[in-house]
């Protein structure tokens, strides 16, 4: 690669300098550079072109040597026919590198993008190039233009003049309208990966005479996040704070990076259930002035390392560890299971954007970690053994990750849960542990809610229950047996009608669904609710029950009595209030209507 000077010695930054200027130039889009170099060859090229993807991986710098070589009066292949070259020295290729190219006219979209604009462009396409045989339009950020003008621009780019070539570049594709995008010839452009940044940035270190710490162009390829441009400018700020000798922590300084220290001793707490210990290492970062979203993004990142190690992955190359580091990783990892790794990462992956938009974001991630530290241990499904080995059972997926992504988004609770789901427990063998911090309202939640949330594995476990006494049988007796287990399958029950109970000549348990709860026989039907219910009913009743389950609409559940019950108290109680001597008196004096009842406990019957 030649790096390019700057005139009467001004500094060229070395994203200018070290721009790509011959297609073996380019890094990390070889798909791309090489269709364009055979199209070139075999003389088959497109009228429109659009150069899709994130910023700084080389969109506008091959749309510039695209031109260039196209234009290229000497054009070649080089000795092993793999690039294709243009000379570098002919009149087009020096206006073109040097931005003065009078047939490539480079159009920044965010500015010119009205109809005017795009007015003038056909105008202008219509006349021949000065020089060569091809006039070439390079509009960066395209996007940016009005619906008017990519109107005006259709005609143009459908059947454009013979000499001229569009060059689209854009990082939101989908602002663009189809019109457009099914005239052009488009290509997405990819992420570069570390290893990529880190080899390029090595070349120019090397070439700027610079001594490089190992670890330290590793440490800037991750903080570009794939982005080219953007390593090149961070190389430029770590050099400007440490001079020509760059070392992993003057890479940690200027960029603003966390000390791989910190981190560990972040997780060492979170791991090793001491939140102390990992608030006290937070709060270090914090004074330190480290931006807390890049600390939580870090930890994200570590996390995966940690996975990677309990899995016996080799130390990650997207970390770049020193093996001390790597070891103690490994160490840490192994105070905790897999499956409380993933939840402790699905914690902060989703309280990140909340960490990001809150106006107290130290707040918020202390939060986040001291649950993630005091959370209750996780137990596998499959590890809890029946001590009686009856039917009744237990969902996995018990608050495990409601309990600790509590204050993270609703996603990380709503996530699929497999068989292996782990079970939050604060001891092995028992099944119904207590779910951290979670109000014991929850039992009772509304109906369509709680009847959501399906478990997804059984496991047989349940203490002995003494037998229920002959004859106390009933369907309320029932229902209220299996809520102190299953609250969900009780709640899912009370909107059902029994028209029989199982007994030693007929086994059945007959239940049916008025047609406005359709929904909750649906869920009664399913695999997981069936086999619960029939467990319950066969434990309760008779061996030898079973079950028939249907719709139809007679009868009253328990549900609708209730609903039933409660409009008869509020219309109760706002007759007695709109009578009420104090109520009658203060309407004649203020006027107004009577507001809504709200019934106390002792009215709802639970005081």
């Amino acid at each position: 690669m030649t790096a390019s000077t700057g005139s009467h010695g001004s500094y060229i930054v070395l994203a200018r300098k070290w721009r790509p200027a011959q297609f073996s130039d380019i890094v990390g889009q070889g798909h791309i550079v090489r269709t364009l170099m055979n199209a070139i060859r075999s003389q088959r090229i497109h009228q429109a072109y659009l150069f899709t993807g994130s910023r700084g991986i080389g969109k506008t710098s091959i749309a510039r040597i695209f031109a260039k070589v196209i234009r290229c009066e000497s054009t070649r292949d080089t000795a092993d026919g793999e690039w294709l070259r243009s000379c570098d020295e002919c009149a087009s290729c020096k206006e073109i590198a040097s931005g003065n190219g009078i047939d490539v006219i480079e159009i920044d979209g965010a500015s010119n993008n009205g109809v005017e604009a795009v007015r003038e462009i056909r105008e202008n396409a219509k006349y021949m190039p000065s020089t060569g045989n091809r006039k070439i339009y390079i509009i960066d950020e395209v996007h940016m233009l009005t619906t008017a003008a990519f109107n005006a621009l259709l005609k143009t780019l459908e059947e454009p003049p013979a000499h001229v070539i569009f060059i689209f570049a854009t990082t939101e594709p989908h602002k663009i309208p189809a019109t457009i995008l099914s005239r052009c010839q488009r290509f997405d452009f990819r992420r570069v990966n570390v290893a990529q940044i880190q080899a390029r940035l090595a070349e120019i270190t090397r070439a700027e005479g610079l001594t490089v710490e190992p670890g330290a162009l590793a440490l800037i390829a991750r903080a570009a996040e794939g982005s080219m441009r953007d390593s090149q400018s961070l190389l430029d700020q770590v050099i400007a704070f440490s001079g020509s000798q760059l070392t992993v922590q003057s890479v940690r300084e200027s960029v603003g990076l966390v000390e791989g220290q910190t981190l560990l001793g972040i997780l060492a707490g979170i791991f090793g259930r001491k939140p102390l210990e990992a608030l006290q290492f937070v709060e270090q970062a914090y004074s330190r002035g480290h931006d807390l979203r890049v600390l939580t993004r870090s930890l994200i990142e570590f996390l995966h390392g940690a996975v990677l190690a309990k899995i016996g992955a080799p130390n990650s190359s997207t970390l770049e560890l020193a093996e001390e580091e790597w070891k103690e990783l490994r160490a840490i990892a192994e105070l905790r299971s897999l499956e409380e790794i993933e939840l402790i990462f699905q914690v902060l992956h989703h309280g990140l954007e909340w960490i990001a938009r809150s106006p107290q974001p130290k707040v918020v991630l202390d939060v986040l970690l001291v649950k993630c530290a005091t959370a209750e241990a996780l137990v596998s499904v499959d590890s809890v053994n029946s001590p009686s080995g009856r039917g009744t059972t237990t969902t996995a997926a018990t608050s495990g990750a409601a309990s600790i992504a509590s204050p993270a988004a609703s996603a990380a609770r709503s996530a699929p849960v497999s068989s292996n789901t782990p079970v939050a427990t604060s001891a092995p063998a028992s099944v119904s542990a207590p779910v951290v911090n979670a109000p014991r309202a929850a039992a009772s939640a509304p109906a369509a809610s709680a009847a959501s949330h399906q478990p997804a594995a059984t496991v047989t476990a349940a203490p002995a229950k003494p037998a229920p006494v002959p004859g106390s049988q009933t369907w309320e007796s029932f229902i209220e047996h299996v809520r102190g287990t299953r609250p969900l399958l009780a709640t899912i029950l009370e909107h059902g009608i029994c028209a029989g109970t199982p007994t030693s000549e007929a086994g059945a348990l007959r239940i049916h669904f008025t047609p406005n709860d359709s929904y909750f026989r649906d869920q009664l039907q399913s695999r997981v609710y069936h086999e619960q219910l029939l467990a319950f009913a066969k434990e309760y009743f008779v061996a030898n029950a079973f079950l028939q389950i249907e719709l139809k609409n007679e009868g009253e559940s328990l549900a609708m009595r209730r609903e039933r019950e409660l409009k008869e108290r509020e219309r109760n109680a706002r007759a007695a209030a709109q009578n009420h001597p104090i109520i009658i008196e203060a309407r004649a004096l203020f006027g107004g209507e009577l507001g809504p009842i709200q019934l106390t406990d002792e009215e709802n019957g639970n005081g």
